[in-house]
């Protein structure tokens, strides 16, 4: 009976251990930080990479903004093109002799009305109720500032019977939309730069938390299994000690 009831309390320290050690790794899965402040330099050095952490985040979310706000910039200008080129075509008919005054002053009505929903078309695109084509425009993203200019589109020379201002204003137009293709390329390549960075920098941060996360969901499943090899020790001795009880009383 001595020996049974050592088995028992031996078996409940390993079962209590077993539970402690599980709950252990299960609070630092769960924990935002494993660390205390006891170890400082730690600590410091952990505070350090996560505010760097922070910085390329707040960067990325400024370069998708940003991104966000010169799509919408290249889709107006795509729509401004097409009635640019629209007005071209009216140029071409307004410079035949065979033309009439009348007709010439329908092709010109037409080209006005075209230009004035060209200059409706800049000045409604707008971003968070911000204009987008308000002027120079500076974006602080992770890997620094970049600037665009998005007030050089200007239609007010255009003129129906002067091709040559239509083919500057087109060119103009395509310009800035190169510009703004590569300025959106270049913040993608910095959106994917700054990933990598980050993921290095919490990986560095985890570990000076001590908050690895493959290891403690190991120690978690390992410990669970100690914990039920406890419980069914604990079992088959509770069924051991009751037999030899009945036996006694038997």
């Amino acid at each position: 009976m001595k020996l049974a009831g050592y088995s028992t309390n031996l078996n409940n320290h390993y079962l209590e251990q077993a539970k402690n050690s599980s709950d252990k790794a299960l609070k630092n899965i769960a924990a935002e930080r494993a660390i205390s402040g006891i170890d400082s330099a730690n600590l410091i050095i952990a505070d350090n990479l996560k505010a760097q952490s922070s910085v390329l985040e707040q960067g990325i979310t400024n370069a998708n903004d940003a991104i966000a706000m010169l799509q919408i910039a290249d889709s107006t200008l795509a729509n401004i093109t097409k009635s640019a080129d629209r007005i071209n075509e009216l140029s071409v008919s307004f410079n035949n002799v065979a033309l009439n005054s009348d007709q010439k002053r329908m092709i010109r009505s037409e080209a006005t009305a075209l230009v004035k929903s060209m200059d409706d078309s800049l000045s409604q695109a707008s971003f968070n109720g911000k204009n987008i084509f308000g002027g120079e425009m500076s974006f602080l993203t992770g890997n620094g500032m970049q600037g665009l200019n998005l007030s050089s589109v200007n239609s007010s020379d255009i003129d129906v019977a002067n091709q040559d201002s239509i083919h500057k204003f087109i060119s103009n137009v395509n310009s800035l939309r190169a510009e703004i293709g590569s300025t959106q390329n270049a913040m993608i390549s910095g959106i994917n730069s700054s990933l990598t960075k980050n993921v290095a920098l919490k990986s560095s941060e985890n570990n000076m938390l001590n908050n690895d996360m493959a290891k403690n969901i190991t120690d978690l499943n390992s410990n669970n299994l100690k914990l039920n090899a406890s419980i069914m020790a604990q079992t088959h001795n509770n069924a051991n000690l009751q037999n030899q009880v009945t036996r006694l009383l038997g």
